[in-house]
């Protein structure tokens, strides 16, 4: 199971780093972010949908490997909660009112820091009982 859990949060990181490559404007649009250049769209793609691509490669080739399993999971955990503190952050800080995907991207990266802590905790448990 943290095998999976870890696959997939790759899925997820590889899926949001397409779209944002992909469709940058559109990408944009659901935060209220404008792209009017060329210069704009290509760094906005560059930006959000590359790190993402990469970091969801990475977390792939953890999960192909045993040994690498507990990093992967841990890269995850980290990566999640830094979107989610600072979209918390932002929230608790914001003047106004803010865009439904704020929440509904909340709810996806608590979930994802949930699911795989819980997976590292079962990788230690199961690491603790063989030795």
């Amino acid at each position: 199971m943290p095998r999976v859990a870890l696959w997939l949060s790759a899925a997820g990181f590889i899926g949001f780093g397409l779209a944002f490559a992909l469709w940058p404007v559109p990408m944009a649009s659901i935060t209220d972010i404008v792209l009017p250049t060329s210069t704009a769209r290509i760094d906005y793609g560059a930006t959000y949908g590359g790190f993402q691509l990469g970091f969801g490669v990475f977390l792939a080739s953890c999960a192909r490997r045993a040994g690498r399993l507990e990093v992967g999971l841990w890269a995850a955990v980290a990566a999640l909660t830094g979107f989610a503190g600072l979209r918390l952050l932002g929230l608790a800080l914001s003047p106004g009112p803010v865009a439904h995907a704020i929440y509904v991207g909340l709810a996806l990266e608590l979930t994802g820091v949930l699911l795989n802590v819980w997976a590292l905790r079962r990788v230690r448990q199961s690491r603790g009982s063989a030795a």
